[in-house]
This record gives structure tokens, sequence and C-alpha cells, in this order.
């Protein structure tokens, strides 16, 4: 089975031009595109996704940890990334975990399909809503149809 992996989120890419590499944080990270992406950038990434399987053969600069999103809080600190990527993977309290752990002036980066697309509705968000769950940050990026792509940098 090839293990390399795909093209990484236009999101992504676009927010990694918004702010020095640092620390980051790719939930739900599947077989790593965003992850490895970040790494060639000059990140220290570290990956979790609920399955090893999916993740197994990961390019080994990224740091990966299993865990079931849904069921379990992020097993860091307050504070302690300086961007967090939640692509395509829709937990809505993860968004709460995810503004935990990033430090001042960092970002959360998120694409979340929206109730525009043909995806199962129980998997999509409503328009306007991922942008309100950042509503008190600066939102550096926010882009919306079929899918709903945020940038939002913490207050320093």
């Amino acid at each position: 089975m090839d293990r390399t992996p795909a093209q990484p989120a236009a999101i992504v890419v676009d927010a990694v031009k918004l702010m020095p590499p640092g620390r980051a944080l790719d939930l739900a990270c599947g077989r790593g595109r965003n992850a490895v992406f970040l790494v060639e950038q000059g990140w220290s990434v570290v990956g979790i996704d609920g399955s090893a399987a999916v993740m197994e053969g990961i390019d080994p600069r990224v740091t990966t940890r299993v865990l079931d999103l849904e069921r379990n809080p992020l097993p860091y600190e307050n504070d302690s990334f300086d961007m967090v990527c939640i692509i395509h993977f829709l937990h809505r309290p993860l968004f709460g975990e995810a503004r935990r752990v990033t430090r001042p002036g960092g970002a959360v980066v998120s694409a979340i399909h929206t109730t525009r697309s043909t995806m199962n509705p129980k998997y999509t968000v409503a328009i306007g809503e991922l942008r309100s769950l950042f509503s008190d940050w600066e939102i550096l990026v926010d882009r919306e149809d079929q899918i709903a792509e945020v940038v939002a940098r913490k207050p320093a």
C-alpha cells in the first residue's frame, strides 16, 4: 500500500504563510498529509488519530499518538501549541480543547464540510458556525461554501 501522504489542505498551506514555525498539533491526522507538510516547513508536529493502523508508516519526524478524540480530552497543558489543525473531522467539543491548548498568538486552523455540501449532515457545520466558535479571536482567514475554512488567532 502506498503510504505517501496526499497534498496538504489548502487552509494549512495558507496558515503557514501567516506565522513562523513552532509547535503544531494535527488532530485526526490520518495518514499525515498536513503533519508532514508542517514538518517540511520547519514545524515540530504531534499528530493524533484514533487509529494506529492509519498512522502506520507516517513520516518519523512527526510524533504520533493514538487517542480517541471523541472520548478523551487532549493530554496537553493549556497553551501548549502554536498551531492546532482540525481538518475534516467534526466533534464539536474538540474545538474547546483546541482553543485551550493553543498558545496566545497561536492559531487554530480548521476546514469542515458545511450543510451546503453533499456530506452526511451529521458531519457538517451550519453556515457561519465554524467562524462563530472563534468570534472572540482574530479571524485571519475565513472562507465558506461547501467547506468552511478558518484560521483564527488566539489573543495574546
